[in-house]
């Protein structure tokens, strides 16, 4: 034991610090042994916003891929109502269709002849969604406006005239 702090006492002159600094790096020791509990909840906390910053940035791309979206969509529709079809349920009210929301996988049929719309007709309803009608008679590529101006523009221009609205029928 005693040749065990002979090697400690020689290897301690060897340094050359006194005793007060010993002391103080002894207490820096220890002070850095007791707040690592500390360090360690911090970095958890950094780590903990990190994540949440992550979240906030990911959901925030999605949105703005979102909005990109519908604005494209939009531009779409808004062309789209200047020619669409506009479609009516089948249900009748006083005489009258009534406008109805335009669905995927509903066949849509011409009024007159019962008959499914010709592929690549444009077609809107009066909720602002436009589609393409597929080679099934069922509508595709759908694009959607909120534009109440344009929607209303073009079923007012469909009003009266000649031609018949076309039925979205359930089979």
């Amino acid at each position: 034991m005693k040749n065990y702090l002979d090697d400690i006492q020689e290897l301690w002159n060897r340094t050359g610090l006194n005793p007060a600094q010993g002391f103080f790096i002894a207490a820096g020791v220890i002070a850095v042994g007791l707040s690592y509990p500390s360090f360690a909840r911090h970095q958890a906390r950094i780590e903990q916003d990190k994540a949440v910053i992550e979240q906030a940035t990911a959901q925030r791309r999605e949105l703005q891929i979102q909005f990109q979206s519908e604005k494209e969509q939009a531009e779409i529709a808004n062309k789209r109502y200047q020619t669409c079809l506009p479609v009516v349920g089948e249900a009748m009210r006083n005489g009258t269709h009534y406008f109805s929301g335009i669905q995927k996988g509903v066949v849509i049929h011409d009024r007159i002849t019962g008959r499914p719309l010709v592929r690549g007709t444009v077609i809107c309803d009066a909720f602002g969604q436009t589609a393409v009608i597929g080679q099934d008679g069922t509508p595709n590529h759908f694009a959607f406006t909120g534009d109440r101006n344009v929607i209303q523009s073009r079923l007012n221009r469909f009003r009266g005239s000649q031609f018949s609205n076309p039925v979205i029928t359930q089979e």
